[in-house]
């Protein structure tokens, strides 16, 4: 049966469960005006642990390293500490907070629904403990990896569109593609704004550091989803925005693949 869509931007489809799913990590954020109350005293971040302690009962707080380029060319730089709250099992839910942003992640997916839940209980914790009026981003990002007897047999899982040139094995013969990187910022009429980026990696390289590499050569599909404008911190409107989103996503991902893609990683129909 095909089902594959049509339109990268059309009307919304159903979701698919995969059973195999391919997918490596998804974040929903929202950013804030700076909190330096947040980076400075563990009491203060507390309370808001104690609001979903239940669910996140594992504490990591961490520094952050970043560079500043100078003069004297690149140095680290202290970019300060990051609250992270894990579930007992850290490959599935975690809440970081940071003096600029909250955010929910997971390496392993269930359903959206479940990611939709669980972010509208801790946005709900945000703002019954700090209080933020300005929203100054909503993002989702969602990012899959293809690796392994998969990746030998891209061309039938992805569309020829999203392959490009790296996908057309009659006209590259015995050529083979190590790193082929698309980045592409899709501007919506609502405003948002969808960046996608797919590609081939050699193993070990990444392009984002917030993206863990494979120890194999991979292909990638990220999708990010945001506003790009300041707004009021309003819980409706933030959740509302981030099922809009979940949604676009899903329907870029399911005209970028096939069904046959569907079928190899377990699609549940």
């Amino acid at each position: 049966m095909n089902t594959m869509t049509m339109e990268p931007f059309g009307p919304s489809v159903q979701e698919v469960p995969l059973t195999r799913t391919p997918l490596v990590n998804v974040i929903a954020q929202v950013r804030f005006p700076a909190v330096m109350k947040i980076e400075a005293d563990s009491g203060f971040v507390a309370t808001f642990q104690e609001l979903i302690r239940k669910d996140y009962p594992i504490l990591r707080p961490e520094r952050q390293l970043g560079v500043l380029i100078g003069p004297e060319g690149v140095r680290p730089q202290d970019a300060g500490t990051v609250w992270r709250f894990q579930a007992k099992d850290p490959d599935t839910w975690q809440v970081t907070l940071a003096p600029t942003f909250v955010s929910l992640s997971a390496k392993r997916y269930t359903r959206r629904s479940d990611l939709l839940t669980r972010f509208a209980v801790v946005l709900h914790a945000l703002e019954g403990w700090l209080h933020p009026n300005i929203c100054d981003r909503i993002g989702v990002r969602y990012v899959d990896r293809v690796t392994g007897d998969q990746l030998g047999r891209l061309h039938t899982l992805v569309r020829p569109e999203i392959l490009g040139v790296g996908g057309d094995e009659a006209v590259l013969g015995n050529i083979n593609v190590v790193h082929a990187l698309s980045d592409t910022l899709f501007q919506l009429d609502d405003a948002s704004q969808l960046r996608g980026r797919w590609g081939r990696l050699p193993a070990g390289a990444t392009y984002d550091p917030g993206i863990e590499p494979a120890r194999e050569p991979s292909w990638v599909l990220d999708l990010d989803h945001y506003t790009s404008q300041s707004e009021d911190f309003d819980l409706a409107a933030i959740g509302g925005k981030a099922a809009d989103f979940c949604e676009r996503i899903y329907t870029f991902f399911r005209w970028a693949v096939t069904d046959t893609f569907l079928d190899e990683f377990g699609a549940e129909r």
